[in-house]
């Protein structure tokens, strides 16, 4: 009797660690930890390129993007620079990213995300023709910061919407990122844009661009 309720209590132990391991993307949480980015998420990974000296910040390596039923979870990861060396954070804590999605079919409808330690757990989203909004909480953070294994990253959730069309980032006007019906035979949905910025010298620090195709997301 008491070797079957071990039993019982082992395999509905299995079962919940199953389950777990088994929860959709949506699962991913906003809070600068990273262990639920590993299994799903496409990353793009980004070319090296020469620092200047004048400047700190964030050097963006990879990113990597997942899309859920409400919202495109981005996490851009890097390494923390002083000047042209890497550093203990000193670089990174002096960071600002911006986001940037442009149609690929109009350049003119695009969406820009702002993550910056001024504003801790919101983003503001802009765009033409709409006014400027700020969006995030203390408890429902939009963006979060952290750092695995000598790598940082800042994390963010964007609002998404759908349409006739497919998915569209920031608004249902905003740039398609997920395209509703595959056969249309377009290749590219919208350009990513991501750029880190000094916050005390107001420069550049790093560049990334990528192109979100039909089926990438």
């Amino acid at each position: 009797m008491c070797d079957k309720i071990i039993y019982m209590r082992t395999v509905g132990w299995l079962l919940v660690i199953l389950m777990f391991l088994t929860l959709p993307g949506y699962c991913v949480r906003i809070d600068g930890k990273f262990w639920d980015w590993q299994t799903f998420g496409r990353e793009y990974q980004c070319k090296p390129h020469t620092l200047s000296k004048d400047r700190s910040g964030l050097d963006v390596q990879a990113v990597r993007l997942s899309l859920g039923s409400k919202f495109l979870y981005v996490m851009v990861v890097g390494r923390s620079v002083t000047g042209q060396k890497k550093d203990k954070g000193q670089g990174f804590r002096r960071t600002s990213v911006r986001v940037s999605f442009s149609s690929a079919q109009s350049p003119l409808n695009r969406v820009r995300v702002l993550a910056d330690f001024e504003y801790p757990g919101k983003i503001k989203i802009s765009m033409p023709d709409a006014d400027t909004k700020m969006i995030g909480e203390e408890n429902n953070r939009s963006w979060a910061s952290g750092r695995s294994s000598g790598r940082y990253a800042f994390e963010l959730k964007i609002p998404v919407f759908a349409s006739s069309n497919g998915i569209h980032v920031g608004s249902k006007y905003g740039p398609l990122i997920h395209i509703a019906d595959n056969s249309s035979g377009r290749k590219r949905l919208s350009d990513m844009l991501i750029n880190t910025v000094d916050t005390q010298t107001h420069r550049l620090v790093s560049t990334a661009l990528f192109t979100i195709k039909p089926g990438d997301l």
